[in-house]
């Protein structure tokens, strides 16, 4: 039950006046209000009856703190005993009593999801949009950096030797012998061996077991566990294997997010496995931006990003793109072959162009149909081309057919444009996406996940986000009172020298 009460009211808060009025909370709490979080969370809360809660709004002050200065839930509570900042910032007397550790942990699972920070990120960056902190017109870089699982990854032998001593122990048999894998030279034939085990001891469960069987049953039943591509620890279910380039992988998840080129302030955070594959929900985190009241003018995105529903979208919505090309996506050799869109040809460097073209389709290794484009040059040119074999590779054909993918000809004008002076200049401001990735990992811990699962990810992600936003609007605030006391003195200086000039 929530009730409302008068706070920071006894004589002893007179303390606080020795808070130095630059202090970095102070700046915080001058700037944003924080009593929206009382009626958002309101609903979690009976309204009638139990013991009176706690505050969310001076609960998430608690978790800010936790975040802003990277702190276990003990060890917040015993700096907040002790520093007086820390007491005014989340509203209450130096001798009232706080709460125990465990009210923290409490508060996370019973009243708080990730739906519930997005909107508080939302509200701090429309707030500072709306006090001038940040500019409302602005550009949003997007990038994923990726977060450590907080348990090691296994081989799908070690993870079966586990899922069969889970089932013992359910069963409640302590006599039991397990194959040793180790002893196995061949890979392969040590899975075969532990999986014939494992489905001989599921098939043996008794029903005092089921549920941990049915748990194995479902692991093993999975295309991608025996290839190493799916579950890789039964401590956290959720974690996978991804890769930062083509030989460095690692284990546990990846933060997706946008932040505006203008103030550095972080938009929007999605948290997903390690395996997510970057831009696949950039219509989530770019609508999320756009709710805070910005008008984004442009986004920034590495190569990733160069796909042509997220192109389609930022031209629908006339914000520039400065995503540089993906010659994944994008094969035309541009040395060889040029386009133009009004005629929808393509021409050789050799001045032949395109007569005509048709749509194909192909089977690649069981995918299904792939859809394409062919264009066929005029033969006439091609028979006395000079180029003919350097260009057809073989000197059978009669005329060049030249095969691109559906989406090649809205590609080829991005590209052009990628190539620009204003382009490249422009796309040095995604760079300062990269620093934001730092400060999070080495001073705010997000280098490694702190619990275990997706959800418990998503909450220590989107804190942190909220952590560095609110340690940079200190900063704007900071730094633009100094500019105003420095144009002050100047303004002073100046109008002393008229004086006496005069």
């Amino acid at each position: 039950m929530l009730k409302n009460q008068l706070k920071q009211i006894s004589f002893h808060s007179e303390l606080y006046h020795k808070i130095p009025e630059n202090h970095i909370l102070k700046t915080i709490n001058s700037v944003l209000d924080f009593s929206f979080v009382n009626k958002m969370l309101e609903s979690s809360y009976c309204q009638h009856f139990g013991r009176p809660a706690k505050e969310p709004e001076m609960m998430m002050r608690i978790l800010m703190l936790q975040h802003l200065y990277d702190l276990s839930d003990e060890r917040i509570i015993e700096e907040i005993e002790v520093n007086l900042a820390y007491m005014w910032f989340i509203g209450i007397n130096p001798e009232d009593k706080l709460p125990h550790p465990s009210l923290l942990t409490k508060f996370r699972k019973t009243h708080l999801k990730g739906i519930e920070i997005d909107e508080i990120i939302t509200e701090v960056v429309k707030q500072a949009v709306d006090k001038g902190i940040i500019s409302k017109a602005n550009g949003i870089s997007i990038d994923t950096t990726h977060i450590l699982a907080n348990t090691i990854k296994k081989v799908p032998e070690r993870m079966m030797k586990h899922l069969a001593r889970k089932i013992f122990r359910a069963m409640g048999k302590e006599d039991y012998t397990i194959p040793d894998y180790t002893k196995i030279e061949d890979h392969k034939e040590a899975k075969r061996v532990m999986k014939e085990y494992l489905e001989e001891v599921i098939d043996q469960a008794t029903p005092e077991a089921f549920e941990v069987a049915e748990e194995a049953r479902e692991i093993l039943n999975s295309d991608l566990f025996i290839e190493q591509k799916g579950i890789r620890s039964l401590i956290d279910k959720d974690a996978r294997v991804g890769y930062k380039t083509k030989t460095d992988s690692f284990f546990g998840y990846k933060m997706e997010y946008g932040m505006t080129t203008d103030g550095l302030l972080i938009t929007s955070v999605g948290v997903h496995n390690g395996a997510y594959v970057d831009g696949e929900k950039f219509e989530g985190i770019y609508e999320t931006a756009k709710s805070t009241g910005l008008e984004i003018e442009a986004v920034y995105g590495d190569k990733a990003y160069f796909k042509k529903n997220i192109l389609d979208q930022l031209k629908q919505d006339g914000a520039s793109a400065y995503i540089p090309v993906n010659p994944c996506s994008y094969k035309i050799d541009e040395e060889l072959y040029s386009y133009n869109k009004d005629s929808d040809e393509w021409f050789c460097i050799l001045g032949n162009k395109t007569v005509c073209k048709k749509s194909k389709s192909t089977v690649r290794k069981g995918r299904g149909n792939q859809v394409y484009w062919e264009y066929i040059f005029d033969k006439t040119l091609c028979v006395d081309c000079p180029k003919r074999l350097e260009c057809m590779k073989c000197s059978t054909g009669k005329a060049k057919k030249l095969h691109v993918g559906l989406n090649a000809m809205e590609y080829y004008e991005h590209s052009q444009w990628a190539k620009t002076a204003e382009f490249l200049k422009e796309y040095q401001k995604r760079a300062k996406i990269e620093n934001k990735n730092a400060e999070m990992k080495l001073f705010h811990g997000l280098a490694r996940a702190k619990g275990y699962g997706v959800k418990s990810v998503v909450l220590q992600a989107k804190f942190t986000a909220l952590a560095v936003n609110l340690k940079r609007i200190a900063a704007l605030v900071s730094s633009c009172f100094e500019n105003i006391l420095n144009i002050m003195d100047f303004m002073s200086v100046r109008s002393k020298l008229l004086h006496d000039v005069a």
